[in-house]
C-alpha cells in the first residue's frame, strides 16, 4: 500500500517532460504517458480486472485489483516508452463514478466494492426521494428520479442490509478516494465526485438529507477534506512510488469521475462549452457560469469541474448509438453497411420527406425522465426506403439532443459550442445533422482518449506546468481536429420536423403505456438470470451473438450483455473463404478479454484453416473454440484439433452446417471421454446474422440429445422467442441469439425467456417422445 510517512513534495517541472494520466475504468485500468508541454500521447498500457455479478443487478470488484492493476499499467507504459522515473513530473487518476467502497480504520477494504452499475439500492432510491430534501434539487429540481448508482442510496443499502459491516466501516468512499489514499496516505474526496453524485451542496455534505434517512453517521465516515480537481492531494509516498516505478515526492493531482475528467481532456472547461460523449447512449455535460435547477435536467452541480464559479449541467439520451446498431441488425448489414447507407441518406433532404423517428427504444432519460417511453416511427409511406429510415434515426437522435438543449435554454443556459467524443465522430453525416438541427458548431479533438488526457492535464497543473492554471493547460494540451459548422438554411428547414418530433411524445405517451401495461402484480421486466437452472443435466445457457452488436463498440456491448444476464458471448470469426464474410480475429478477442475479464467468450471459427488461429486465441484467452467439421479431413483430424484446443486451456467444440449429417460427429461424442465438449448444430448457413430458423435441424439435435444426454448442444441461427421452444424441445441447451437480443429494447427479458424455454424443456424431456 501507499500509506505511511508522507514524503516531501518534489518539484520536477520544468526539467521533467512527461506526466502520467491514469483512467480507472469498468473493465480495467489504463495508464497514459503524455508530453507535459503539448499533451501529445507517448504511449498507453492497460491491465484488466474482474467484475463479479453475485446476484441479479449486482456488480462487484476487488479494490485490491485496482491497486495491483495501477502498478502494472504505470510500470509498463514507462518501460515501453523507455522513459525514466526522473522524467515524470506528476500523476493523476480518474475513476468510475459512484463505485463505493467500505474501509476499516487502516484503509483496507471490508468487502468488495459496489460498482457504479450495481442496482441493488433501487429500493433505497425511493426512500431518498421521499425525503424531499433541498439537496435533491439536482435531480430534476427535486422531481427525481434518484439513481441507484449514487452514493447515498448505496450507503443506505449498506446500513440497512449489512448493519454490522456498516458500523465497522471507518471510511465509506469511492474508487477515486481509495486510490488517492493508497498513493499518498491522505483520506480526501474529489470536489467533482461529491458535487455530482454525493448530493453535496456548495461543497458541504447533505446533513439534513442524511438525518431524514436516519443515517447522520455517514458524514463521519466520509472524507473530511475535499480537494478540487487539478490541486495536489499530497506527494507520492515512498511505498506507492516503489509500487508504480516512479519517484517519491512528485505531486499526486486530484482527479474525479471519468466522464467529467474527460471534459477536461476534450477542452470543455469554460462556460458555454458542452461535451457530448456518444456511444450506445448520449451524455451531455455543459459548463455554466450560474446555478440553476429545473425539470428535465440534472444539476447544476456547483464546484464540480475547475474554476471557482463553474457549475455543470447534465442531460442524457438512453438509446442513441444502440438504435443505429439496431437498425443495422434489422437490415442484416455487414461489412460496408454504414458507408453505403450514409451515402444514400446524404442524398435525402432534411426532414426525410415527412418521416419522423422518436428514439426512445429504451426509454427517455432527459428531459421527459420516462423509462416507459418507447420508440415511434411516424409518417411512414411506400415512398420511404431504407435510407429514409436510417436518416430519420440520425435526425431523431439529433432532435432529442436539441430538446435537451432547449430544456437547458429554458433555465438560462445554451451551449455556444459542442465537443464530441465517441462513436458519432465516425459519421460526418451524423455530425452535420447534429450541427444543423442544434444550430451550434460541433467540434472533434485529436486525442481520442479524453479521460486519460484529462488526468494528464490535471497532473501537469499540479506539477506547476502552464502556470499551474487548468485553462492555460487545456489550451496547450488539447488540440482540435475539425469543426462542423451549422448551415443556417438547413437549420431553418428542420423547424417543421423538429416540431413534429416534439409533439410525438405527448401524442403517443398514453398509447404506449396501455400497450406496455403488465398484469397486476407481475414484474414487467424480470432480470435475465432471475430464473436459475438448478436441474440436473447440461446447464441452460444463453449466448448473445456479437454479429448483431455494435461493431464500433463491441467491448461496451459485451459488458452490457453481461449486465443484462447473458451466460456466454458468441464471437464469430470468419476468414472470407469458408463463408463469404470477413470479421474479427484473435486481436479483437484479446481486446474484449481485456475489457471484460469475466466474460465467457465462445469463439466460432467459420474458417478454412481453424488450426492457424488456435494459438492466437489461447493468447487472447478465449473460453471456448468451435471449428467446422466440414473443413477437417475426418473425425480423427477433428479429435486431434480438439485435443490441441483443450491442451491450451480452452473448451473444444465442433460445428455442423444444416445439411451435414449428425452421424458425422458420433466418433467424437462416443469416445470416452468425449473428444469435444459441445456440438454446434447450425440452423442457418454460417456467415451472416438475421437468417430464418430452419426447423428441420431440430431432428438432428433430437437424435444427438437421445444419444448423449450429458453433452452441451448448441443451436445458432434464427433463435428468438418464437423458435427457442422448438430448439429447446429438441434438446439444445445452449442458445445463440443475435438480433432477438441486441434488437430488443429489453434484452434482459429476451434472455430470461430463452433460458426459461431450456429449463422447462429439461424438466419435460420432450426429445424422448416418439
Amino acid at each position: 500500500g501507499g500509506r505511511g510517512t508522507r514524503h516531501k513534495l518534489v518539484s520536477r517541472y520544468p526539467m521533467a517532460k512527461y506526466v502520467v494520466g491514469v483512467d480507472g475504468g469498468t473493465g480495467g485500468i489504463r495508464a497514459g504517458l503524455f508530453e507535459i508541454a503539448t499533451g501529445e500521447p507517448v504511449g498507453f498500457a492497460d491491465t484488466p480486472y474482474e467484475t463479479r455479478y453475485p446476484q441479479p443487478g449486482w456488480a462487484e470488484q476487488d479494490p485490491n485489483d485496482w491497486w495491483v492493476g495501477m502498478g502494472s499499467s504505470v510500470r509498463k507504459v514507462l518501460e515501453d516508452a523507455r522513459v525514466a522515473a526522473a522524467d515524470v513530473a506528476g500523476i493523476c487518476c480518474d475513476t468510475t463514478c459512484c463505485t463505493v467502497v467500505a474501509l476499516d480504520d487502516a484503509g483496507d477494504p471490508l468487502m468488495p466494492c459496489i460498482l457504479w452499475m450495481d442496482m441493488r439500492a433501487a429500493e433505497q432510491t425511493e426512500q431518498v426521494l421521499a425525503t424531499g430534501d433541498v439537496a435533491l434539487r439536482v435531480n430534476s429540481d427535486g422531481a427525481g428520479p434518484v439513481s441507484a448508482e449514487w452514493m447515498v442510496p448505496k450507503a443506505l443499502w449498506l446500513k440497512q442490509n449489512r448493519p454490522e459491516l456498516f458500523a465497522r466501516a471507518a471510511k465509506v468512499c469511492e474508487y477515486q478516494d481509495y486510490v488517492n489514499l493508497k498513493l499518498t496516505g491522505r483520506y480526501c474526496a474529489s470536489a467533482n465526485n461529491v458535487a455530482v453524485r454525493w448530493h453535496f451542496v456548495d461543497g458541504k455534505p447533505p446533513t439534513s438529507l442524511l438525518a431524514k434517512l436516519g443515517m447522520p453517521e455517514l458524514a463521519e465516515k466520509w472524507p473530511k477534506d475535499v480537494v478540487q480537481m487539478g490541486h495536489a492531494v499530497a506527494p507520492l509516498s515512498e511505498a506507492a512510488a516503489a509500487h508504480l516505478g516512479l519517484d517519491a515526492g512528485i505531486p499526486v493531482a486530484q482527479g474525479g469521475a471519468d466522464a467529467f475528467v474527460a471534459m477536461v481532456g476534450l477542452g470543455t472547461v469554460r462556460p458555454g462549452q458542452l461535451a457530448l460523449i456518444t456511444g450506445s447512449s448520449h451524455l451531455h455535460l455543459g459548463v455554466t457560469e450560474g446555478e440553476f435547477h429545473g425539470r428535465g435536467i440534472w444539476g447544476t452541480y456547483s464546484g464540480a469541474l475547475v474554476g471557482e464559479r463553474s457549475h455543470l449541467v447534465e442531460g442524457g439520451q438512453t438509446s442513441t448509438g444502440s438504435v443505429v446498431n439496431w437498425f443495422k441488425t434489422m437490415c442484416g448489414g455487414g461489412e460496408g453497411f454504414y458507408d453505403e447507407v450514409n451515402a444514400a441518406a446524404a442524398l435525402i433532404p432534411p426532414g426525410c420527406e415527412g418521416l419522423v423517428m422518436q428514439e426512445h427504444l429504451q426509454g427517455n432519460r432527459t428531459p421527459h425522465v420516462d423509462p416507459l417511453s418507447r420508440g415511434v416511427v411516424s409518417g411512414l409511406t411506400l415512398r420511404h426506403g431504407r435510407a429514409h429510415v436510417y436518416r430519420s434515426i440520425l435526425e431523431g437522435i439529433s432532435f432529442g439532443t436539441r430538446l435537451i438543449f432547449d430544456a437547458m435554454r429554458a433555465n438560462g443556459y445554451l451551449p455556444e459550442s459542442v465537443v464530441v467524443a465517441g462513436g458519432a465522430t465516425r459519421s460526418d453525416l451524423w455530425l452535420q445533422i447534429h450541427a444543423d438541427v442544434a444550430g451550434i458548431p460541433f467540434k472533434r479533438t485529436k486525442c481520442a482518449d479524453a479521460p486519460a488526457l484529462g488526468s494528464a492535464i490535471l497532473a501537469a497543473v499540479a506539477a506547476g506546468a502552464h502556470g499551474g492554471d487548468v485553462f492555460t493547460a487545456v489550451d496547450a494540451m488539447v488540440h482540435e481536429e475539425g469543426v462542423v459548422m451549422p448551415r443556417p438554411d438547413v437549420h431553418a428547414l428542420y423547424a417543421k420536423p423538429y416540431a413534429a418530433y416534439k409533439g410525438t411524445y405527448a401524442a403517443t405517451k398514453q398509447l404506449i403505456r396501455r400497450q406496455g401495461k403488465s398484469e397486476e402484480g407481475v414484474d414487467p421486466a424480470p432480470r435475465a438470470n432471475s430464473l436459475g437452472d438448478t436441474s440436473p443435466g447440461p446447464r441452460a445457457t444463453v449466448c448473445p451473438s456479437l454479429l448483431s452488436a455494435d461493431q464500433g463498440n463491441l467491448a461496451g456491448d459485451v459488458s452490457r450483455m453481461i449486465a443484462e444476464g447473458a451466460d456466454w458471448l458468441h464471437v464469430d470469426i470468419m476468414d472470407g473463404h469458408f463463408v463469404p464474410n470477413l470479421t474479427i480475429g484473435p486481436p479483437v478477442v484479446a481486446h474484449l478479454r481485456s475489457q471484460a475479464p469475466e466474460a465467457f467468450l465462445d469463439c466460432h471459427l467459420s474458417c478454412t484453416d481453424p488450426g492457424a488461429l488456435i494459438d492466437g486465441l489461447a493468447v487472447a484467452k478465449a473460453s471456448s473454440v468451435t471449428f467446422h467439421f466440414e473443413v477437417m479431413e475426418d473425425a480423427a483430424a477433428c479429435a486431434h484439433l480438439a485435443g490441441r484446443i483443450r491442451s491450451l486451456g480452452m473448451r473444444a467444440a465442433v460445428a455442423l452446417k444444416p445439411r451435414t449429417p449428425i452421424e458425422s460427429v458420433y466418433p467424437l461424442v462416443d469416445a470416452s471421454p468425449p473428444a469435444v465438449d459441445m456440438v454446434l448444430c447450425l440452423s442457418v448457413e454460417p456467415g451472416f446474422g438475421g437468417q430464418k430458423f430452419n426447423p428441420e435441424v431440430c431432428a438432428k439435435v433430437r437424435t444427438l440429445r437421445r444419444r448423449r444426454p450429458d453433452l452441451d448442444i448448441q443451436m445458432d441461427g434464427g433463435v428468438n422467442a418464437d423458435t427457442a421452444g422448438a430448439a429447446a424441445a429438441a434438446g439444445a441447451n445452449v442458445l445463440v441469439a443475435g438480433s432477438a437480443v441486441f434488437g430488443s429494447p429489453n434484452p434482459s427479458r429476451v434472455i430470461a425467456d430463452l433460458r426459461r424455454a431450456v429449463v422447462e424443456a429439461k424438466a419435460e424431456k420432450p426429445w424422448l417422445e416418439e
